[in-house]
């Protein structure tokens, strides 16, 4: 290298160019969900099976619109229903048409309510102007690698999954959960939050939607994944209805008989949410048909606000921190009361050691997911979602990181390289609370080089070999106090 020569006086800048590997870590907070949208278009382009990123609900809306409008029709209720209510003399109950749930809208909206701070969206069909939403296997999982969960392949970014609509088809849903764990799997840097389908209701020994759902998710891949039981109940109040929600054939007029409703009803010029407004307070009948429906629509998967937990515990504390422990806001109880004998066989996995995670209610703390483990219950080494993630984290971290070493000579001068960049990245994340072991030496170890990782056939092969070991932590699940009193003698 010349050496320059200055004339003038001063303070002059050289850049010096000289090799040196800093690994950084990956994003583990941002997740993809998969499903039907109102609409999907930005710019006036479609963004139909275009994995997209968002920044807030708001930005959500404004790409892919609102909620979908569930219709409820009014048939005569059964002998001794609980649930029949009386409008216009006769003895009715209000009932959820078909093909008119989907979740996605609510999931988003759980997960920015619940710290998610940025998420991608794939839409796969939208519902905008449809008396219907039919929710289908084909177009959750993608027929081709450019739609549904295929799309997100070539994305390297999203670092957990969730598909809610998934619930939707029923016991079909496993089939989704299947594909999502293997998908979790071939990527290599992602994870699965699931619900239960049917996870509203008590567990019973006829069709138990536990056993359902350990019986038929399969046993492969589990550490990839989560499951989280039962559903919560949001409170009636924020679920938004009206008679938009009501089958169109149904004539309000021959179902509110108050005569102040009548009167409402014959005016012209009132705007769909003023009228609302007037028959709230006008019309008992009318409070009914919207308390009715509401209890229709209360309970709701939790995979949503459970994914903005673990975006929030990912930025506030670490990956490396089980993302349990914490209220979920929202909702105003889980929809099945779990005591701690009911919880054991959800955490053991029962005889298939599957473990599921529990949502419980504790009195001053509210909804707190109860749970963190994975899908492999039985596996000592990726028991915990914290511990699989973490792993996850500094694998694909490290490969990044490396890939800037492809073609370089495979000698000791690479390995003293590669060896350092590992070290330094590894003792940065037990500086943070990522690993176990007062020192470094105790809490992981990286080898690398010939005698040590490699053979001479490998280096000729052209492969360089680089292992590493950690000591991850683990959350303290079980807390044993000890307690011993010295008596004092008289």
């Amino acid at each position: 290298m010349s050496k320059k020569i200055y004339k003038t006086p001063g303070v002059y800048v050289e850049e010096v160019s000289f090799r040196s590997l800093s690994i950084a870590q990956v994003e583990t907070a941002i997740p993809a969900f998969i499903g039907y949208t109102e609409k999907a278009e930005a710019n006036n382009q479609s963004l139909l099976h275009q994995p997209t990123k968002v920044n807030s609900f708001l930005e959500f809306q404004d790409y892919y619109g609102g909620e979908y409008t569930p219709k409820f029709e009014l048939i005569p209720a059964s002998s001794g229903d609980p649930n029949s209510i009386s409008i216009a003399n006769r003895s009715l109950c209000v009932q959820l048409k078909p093909n008119q749930r989907t979740y996605l809208f609510q999931a988003i909206d759980d997960f920015f309510n619940n710290g998610g701070v940025a998420c991608y969206v794939v839409s796969v069909g939208t519902y905008a102007g449809e008396k219907e939403i039919v929710i289908k296997k084909e177009e959750l999982l993608g027929i081709s690698n450019s739609s549904g969960l295929r799309a997100l392949e070539d994305f390297r970014e999203p670092s957990i999954l969730v598909i809610p609509d998934a619930v939707a088809l029923g016991r079909e849903c496993h089939d989704i959960y299947r594909e999502m764990l293997s998908h979790c799997k071939k990527e290599g840097n992602r994870f699965s939050i699931f619900d239960i389908y049917n996870g509203f209701e008590e567990r019973n020994t006829s069709n138990d939607c536990i056993d359902q759902f350990r019986n038929e998710i399969g046993s492969r891949d589990l550490s990839y994944g989560a499951a989280y039981y039962p559903w919560v109940d949001r409170f009636e109040s924020q679920i938004p209805l009206g008679f938009e929600n009501l089958d169109p054939t149904i004539e309000l007029s021959s179902i509110l008989l108050e005569q102040r409703a009548q009167d409402f009803l014959s005016m012209s010029g009132m705007t769909n949410e003023d009228l609302h407004k007037q028959l709230v307070l006008a019309s008992p009948t009318y409070r009914q048909i919207l308390e009715a429906m509401a209890k229709k629509l209360k309970a709701a998967p939790v995979a949503g606000a459970v994914a903005g937990v673990y975006s929030s515990t990912d930025i506030s504390r670490g990956v490396w921190k089980a993302p349990a422990g914490d209220s979920i806001n929202g909702f105003e109880k889980p929809t099945v009361a779990l005591n701690n004998a009911q919880q054991e066989d959800l955490n053991q996995g029962g005889p298939v050691g599957k473990s599921i995670n529990a949502i419980r209610k504790f009195q001053g703390r509210g909804v707190v997911v109860w749970g963190g483990r994975t899908l492999a219950g039985n596996d000592n080494e990726w028991r915990y979602v914290s511990v699989k993630r973490t792993y996850l984290m500094v694998e694909e971290s490290i490969k990044r990181g490396l890939k800037a070493f492809v073609f370089e000579p495979n000698d000791a001068n690479t390995w003293m390289q590669i060896k350092g960049a590992c070290d330094g990245f590894l003792q940065g994340l037990w500086r943070q609370g990522a690993f176990s072991g007062t020192t470094p030496k105790d809490a992981y170890f990286v080898k690398v080089g010939l005698g040590k990782t490699m053979t001479p056939q490998d280096i000729l092969e052209g492969r360089l070999i680089v292992e590493i070991g950690m000591a991850l932590v683990r959350p303290a699940e079980f807390i044993t106090l000890r307690i011993s009193l010295k008596m004092e003698t008289p």
